[in-house]
């Protein structure tokens, strides 16, 4: 396996924009190859700041603390949209892990031939296989659908958003999420509805994620439900640049004080367990930031809503059925 960022998009935005100071924001599993870019940048005589803290995705702009540190461009490794730049600074720059997704689809000829019609999809790392991986279900007598959508390219989905697959839940049978995340593939099959298979390339495995999805939504029903007996709330604002809902948190306190409910607006960078189960006077929260938090999250203590559940929360307060709250394009 070799993981390919596109150098040549780096050097063509520090020799278009001739930055003094380079601040590289990376996820967790890229570091190795941030440290090197680092190394390769600062050998052509650029000063480079790598960021030390979690970056969670795309949303995750990090631009106030490039601000700080008076970077003058941020390269943006591993997270990407159809749009290439983002804030002020930011650019996205795409990586490319080169495993090959043929053994494994292989396989899953065998295991999908029931269906017919399959969406299939992605997250960026693998997009670049998306054409070869069509034509290779195509071969095995398949029909294969894809879509472009929202902020989001051909094939691709990310963890909050998946509207080109599900503006084409309709026309298929099933969906392929191509890659090694499972909670990507249960949230495309919680979005659509349909029938999901993740299709893991480096341990060869097809996984039938609808036990997973289907436990992720009774957890979060249960969630909701829990939190309809709830008095007083901490409504959080996500602190960072892309997750900051400050409208949607103080339209949904609004809400909430039509039934009767108390809430304090809570400002927070970092949401995690261990933060949340420190404020002992709510009896629910609801966070703004980002859906998976809530999904698919674990240690608090109390209710913690994401805000489709928040709003089958208002539904419930109102006499009315929570619904399908996670069956839409988008969770944010």
């Amino acid at each position: 396996m070799l993981i390919r960022i596109d150098i040549t998009k780096v050097f063509e935005e520090v020799e278009r924009l001739k930055p003094r100071t380079v601040f590289i924001v990376t996820p967790d599993g890229l570091l190795k190859e941030a440290v090197r870019l680092a190394s390769t940048l600062g050998a052509s005589g650029v000063e480079v700041v790598l960021s030390g803290e979690a970056c969670y995705g795309a949303c995750d702009l990090k631009e106030d603390a490039a601000e700080s540190i008076k970077a003058d461009l941020i390269l943006h490794i591993g997270h990407t949209l159809r749009e290439e730049r983002a804030g002020k600074k930011t650019v996205f720059i795409a990586v490319e892990d080169d495993i090959e997704f043929n053994r494994v689809i292989e396989k899953a000829a065998q295991s999908l031939r029931r269906f017919k019609k399959i969406g299939l999809y992605t997250i960026s790392q693998h997009l670049h296989r998306l054409s070869e991986t069509k034509k290779l279900f195509e071969d095995y007598g398949f029909e294969v659908k894809s879509d472009e959508g929202g902020r989001l390219s051909y094939g691709q989905i990310i963890g909050c958003e998946f509207q080109p697959a599900y503006s084409i839940k309709d026309e298929v049978d099933a969906f392929v999420f191509l890659g090694q995340s499972r909670f990507h593939a249960a949230a495309l099959a919680l979005s659509t509805g349909k029938p999901t298979y993740m299709l893991d390339p480096y341990l060869e495995e097809v996984i039938d994620v609808t036990p997973l999805a289907e436990d992720l939504w009774k957890k979060s029903v249960l969630a909701v439900y829990k939190a309809r007996e709830a008095e007083r709330f901490g409504i959080i604002i996500g602190l960072r640049e892309g997750q900051m809902k400050i409208k949607q948190a103080k339209h949904i306190r609004e809400e909430l004080a039509k039934h009767g409910k108390q809430s304090t607006l809570i400002a927070m960078r970092e949401i995690s367990a261990e933060r949340l189960n420190t404020f002992t006077l709510f009896d629910a929260f609801i966070q703004t930031a980002c859906p998976r938090i809530s999904i698919d999250g674990s240690g608090f203590n109390k209710p913690v809503l994401s805000i489709p559940q928040a709003y089958a929360l208002l539904n419930l307060l109102k006499g009315k059925d929570v619904g399908d709250f996670l069956r839409i394009p988008s969770w944010i």
